[in-house]
């Protein structure tokens, strides 16, 4: 291999030169490949240009260039590629394109570390983040203003409205479940609340999924000393105004009432929900179907359990709906063993232990859809991606502790935690179950480049799990 310089057009290019011995003709075969733009012919420097990359300069002459530093380089290589071949790219883009840097940099923040912001600096300072957002501001008190802009109600708006009208087309069927963000900020969002027997201060995050892919779509926070109860129409009235109409609704038992069941025949929305066990309507179905629920025309197989399931027709406050009396066995086991040795203990009367065993394992779900058992219990399962989204935002990618001071930075930090939710969720899908999203990224974290005194950079060898994520990724593999 030589080194050589050909002119073209009054431009001098740095040139590699190859010979290879061609056994048929009996000669060196020459080869000559065009490395870039000559800058500096003694030290053998030239410049390259991508489509993605800024112009880098690289050098032939080991002697010309210093190691600077070694970069974490695989985990955000990967993640600024997957966001630049999405749609999200251009979304996230257009929020607030001056700060484009910051944003990115917080984002793959989120992701790969997930702790206080006070930590964001010194991941950067060791990460090829520093390289491909080089204008992100991610010391504290730059990260709070930053926080603030983002939260902006404008900014908000303008977020949906792009993201909306590329995830969520004009109809939609939407799972809507809420989750308490616990705190002490002293902001109005932030008051004392009681959801499942237990009183704390909260601010209460509203999230609104699709049915059909189990993706996130929109949020929206409230007060912690706000039921559930009382936010639905706002939800999907806000979802109306963004283009987005909620043809079915899946809801959890905390937005069951007289109000809400109105609204949605109002509206001719479809919906499922769970009745809280509380209701006089519970206790008299399950009563009444305890004598015919458990017989094998009843039975419904969903993954590797069995239920019984009955149907009824019921009156939901002058409307005809159905109510779908469900009995999972393997619940009734477990709490009807426990519920027994309590029973002993506390010498109930036999009327009184024959009354509750009819409610174990026992649960209603009322609808406006009269649909067969079997269709019925699949659908409600899929309640289960608002559970999951949440737990991976709270576990994963740290929405707790809240720590900032000001209203406005509490909404940007949400909207901040929702980007990064929905990335999350675009990479768990391209995976396809093969590596968790958090296991993906350790292994990509593995990959370094060393960077050199002109910034030009080589990376190290890639391991066979490193490609195989890169394929799953559709990103290329680094050169």
């Amino acid at each position: 291999m030589a080194f050589c310089v050909k002119k073209k057009n009054g431009r001098e290019y740095a040139c590699e030169v190859t010979s290879k011995w061609n056994k048929e003709t009996k000669k060196y075969d020459r080869r000559t490949k065009y490395l870039g733009v000559l800058i500096d012919k003694e030290t053998r420097t030239y410049e390259r240009r991508y489509n993605v990359d800024k112009p880098r300069q690289y050098s032939l002459n080991p002697q010309a260039e210093q190691e600077k530093l070694i970069l974490d380089y695989g985990d955000t290589y990967a993640l600024r590629h997957v966001l630049a071949q999405s749609d999200l790219g251009k979304i996230y883009l257009s929020v607030m394109p001056a700060e484009q840097d910051t944003l990115n940099a917080l984002l793959c923040f989120k992701l790969l570390v997930g702790s206080a912001f006070d930590n964001a600096s010194v991941w950067h300072s060791g990460n090829y983040s520093q390289v491909v957002f080089p204008s992100a501001q991610l010391d504290g008190r730059r990260v709070s203003e930053f926080l603030k802009r983002l939260g902006a109600e404008g900014i908000q708006r303008k977020f949906f409205e792009a993201y909306l009208s590329k995830t969520a087309g004009t109809e939609s069927g939407v799972i809507i479940d809420s989750t308490g963000l616990p705190n002490e900020i002293d902001v109005p969002l932030s008051q004392f609340g009681n959801h499942g027997g237990e009183s704390e201060q909260e601010t209460r995050l509203i999230l609104v999924i699709a049915q059909q892919t189990g993706k996130p779509l929109y949020f929206r926070v409230v007060a912690g000393n706000i039921v559930d109860v009382s936010t639905l129409v706002t939800t999907m009235a806000e979802l109306s105004r963004l283009g987005v109409k909620s043809t079915f609704a899946l809801l959890d038992g905390g937005y069951y009432s007289e109000d809400n069941i109105k609204a949605l025949y109002g509206n001719g929305v479809s919906f499922l929900i769970r009745m809280h066990s509380g209701r006089v309507l519970y206790k008299e179905l399950v009563r009444d179907s305890a004598a015919g629920l458990e017989v094998p025309q009843n039975v419904v197989r969903y993954n590797k359990r069995a239920l019984f399931v009955e149907r009824r027709e019921v009156d939901l406050w002058g409307n005809k709906g159905f109510a779908y009396v469900c009995c999972d066995i393997k619940r009734k086991g477990v709490e009807t063993d426990r519920f027994l040795l309590e029973a002993l203990d506390d010498k109930l009367t036999d009327e009184e232990i024959a009354d509750r065993l009819k409610f174990k394992g026992k649960f209603v779900l009322i609808s406006n859809r009269e649909l067969p058992p079997h269709e019925i219990i699949p659908l409600y399962y899929t309640r289960q991606s608002a559970e999951q989204l949440f737990g991976i935002g709270k576990s994963q990618l740290n929405f707790l502790p809240l720590r900032v001071h000001s209203e406005e930075a509490l909404r940007g930090l949400l909207l901040l935690n929702f980007m990064a939710l929905i990335l999350q969720s675009h990479i768990q899908s391209l995976l396809s179950g093969k590596y968790s999203v958090e296991k993906a990224m350790a292994e990509l974290a593995n990959l370094h480049c060393k960077i050199y005194q002109n910034n030009s950079c080589v990376i190290q060898e890639l391991t066979k799990k490193q490609k195989e994520i890169l394929s799953l990724l559709k990103v290329t593999t680094p050169n």
